[in-house]
């Protein structure tokens, strides 16, 4: 069972950091021409829609993971729970991940930084949905024998 874990959290290493080295990237490739400016007209159609469909990520991101582990039976085998519950993290993660990274292109597009504070947003909550044993005892409501097998 510990595999498991382990494996979620091998994945969610590697999404914060695909987030954080693509970010890197784009403020290198862009740092000569890179500006700062929340106008809409100044970067429109990308401003306001990436921010919106970034922050529209990070509420179908919760809202998702939520319904997910609701659906998860109690009575059913640890291991299946855990499968459960690795498919409503990787979902809820995919969504936070999909609208940081839309926001860096359009950073990317526009070098306007104004982009990266919405990324910057969905790797904060990227980085705090790291699953932890303690987590997934919460979220699964494991007891006694269940949450020493994890």
């Amino acid at each position: 069972m510990n595999s498991k874990l382990k494996t979620l959290q091998i994945i969610h290493l590697a999404l914060c950091a695909g987030i954080f080295l693509f970010a890197i990237v784009t403020i290198i490739i862009n740092k000569n021409m890179m500006v700062f400016d929340a106008k809409l007209e100044n970067t429109a159609p990308l401003n306001p829609s990436f921010p919106i469909i970034g922050m529209a990520t990070l509420g179908a991101s919760i809202f998702l993971k939520k319904q997910l582990l609701s659906k998860i039976n109690p009575a059913h085998s640890l291991d299946a729970k855990l499968g459960q519950y690795q498919a409503a993290f990787i979902v809820a993660s995919a969504f936070l991940d999909g609208g940081a990274l839309l926001n860096i292109v359009g950073f990317f597009i526009t070098t306007n930084a104004f982009f990266l504070i919405f990324a910057g947003i969905s790797l904060f909550f990227l980085i705090r949905s790291r699953p932890t044993k303690d987590k997934v005892i919460s979220d699964l409501q494991l007891q006694y024998p269940e949450s020493e097998a994890l």
